[in-house]
C-alpha cells in the first residue's frame, strides 16, 4: 500500500513522545542488576585506559561478546559524564529506534495507520518498556535483528534498481552491527529466518536479486577489522571467542544449562 505523505511530521511526532516516554527518570534508579555492572564497568575502563580494541572487566580481558555497545557506551561518558542517566542513555536510544523501525516498515507494508499503532503499541508494551531502561545488550541486538529482518522484507518488495539495492544493502549493515554487538547470531538468526523462509515459500530466484556479492563484502567489511585487529593483540581471542563463545556455549554443557 503506497503512503507518501508526513512521513517527516510522524517520525518527529512519534520521536518526540516516546524520547519522553523512555526518557522518563532514565537515571532516578541505581544501578541494580549484574548486567547493569558489567556493561557499565567495561566501557568506563574503555575510557580510563584509552584501550577500545580489547574490552576488559575488572582489569581482565572480556571476550564474551564484541564491542559495539562498549564503544557507544563509552561515546555517552565522554560526552555527559559518568552517571546512571549516561549509562542507559543507549538503550533508551535503541528502544526509540526500534519504535522508529518498526513504524517506517509497517507504514511500508500495511499504510501509515498500521505504522503508528504498530510503533505505539510496540513501545507501550511492558517487557519492551523495561528493557529499553535496562542496560543490557538484550535491546540492542533484538532492535539491530528487527531492523535487519525488516530491512530484508521491505527491500524484496521493490523493484529492481537502487532503491532496492539501498534497502537490502541496509539488511547486511544491521546484521553486521547485530554482530558486533553480540556474536554470530548477528548473522546466523537473520540467515536461518530468511532461507526458512525462502525454502518454504520455494523463492529461490530471489537469491538473484539479494545483491550476495556486494552485500557480503559490506558484512565483512563491517565485522572484520575489529576481530583482526583484537586477535592480533590477544592470540587467545579466537579460541575463546569462537570455540567457546560459540560454539562450546550452545553444543555442550560446559556453561550449565542455557
Amino acid at each position: 500500500m503506497a503512503d507518501s505523505g508526513h512521513w517527516g511530521r510522524d517520525l518527529l511526532l512519534l520521536s518526540l513522545l516516546l524520547g519522553a516516554l523512555f526518557g522518563f527518570k532514565l537515571g532516578e534508579r541505581p544501578l541494580w542488576s549484574p548486567d547493569e555492572g558489567r556493561y557499565s564497568e567495561i566501557p568506563r575502563e574503555m575510557v580510563a585506559s584509552g584501550d577500545y580494541l580489547t574490552p576488559r572487566l575488572n582489569g581482565v580481558k572480556y571476550f564474551e561478546k564484541p564491542p559495539l555497545f562498549y564503544w557507544l557506551q563509552s561515546l555517552s561518558i565522554q560526552l555527559f559524564g559518568l552517571s546512571e542517566w549516561s549509562l542507559r542513555l543507549w538503550t533508551a536510544v535503541f528502544a526509540l529506534f526500534g519504535c522508529l523501525a518498526v513504524y517506517t516498515g509497517g507504514r511500508k507494508l500495511f499504510g501509515q495507520r498500521s505504522g503508528l499503532l504498530a510503533s505505539v503499541i510496540l513501545a507501550t508494551s511492558l517487557l519492551y518498556f523495561a528493557m529499553g531502561r535496562i542496560i543490557t545488550l538484550d535491546m540492542s541486538v533484538s532492535i539491530l535483528l528487527a531492523c535487519a529482518l525488516l530491512a530484508f522484507l521491505v527491500g524484496t518488495g521493490e523493484p529492481v534498481g537502487t532503491r532496492r539495492r539501498l534497502i537490502l544493502w541496509a539488511f547486511y549493515i544491521f546484521a553486521a552491527l547485530a554482530t558486533l554487538t553480540k556474536g554470530l547470531m548477528g548473522i546466523v538468526i537473520p540467515g536461518m529466518v530468511i532461507g526458512l523462509w525462502i525454502a518454504f515459500m520455494g523463492e529461490w530466484s530471489l537469491l538473484k536479486t539479494t545483491y550476495l556479492p556486494s552485500g557480503i563484502a559490506i558484512f565483512l567489511l563491517v565485522t572484520l577489522p575489529w576481530h583482526i585487529l583484537v586477535a592480533q593483540a590477544n592470540p587467545e581471542f579466537l579460541n575463546f571467542y569462537i570455540v567457546h563463545e560459540h560454539f562450546q556455549r550452545f553444543l555442550t554443557k560446559h556453561h550449565g544449562p542455557l
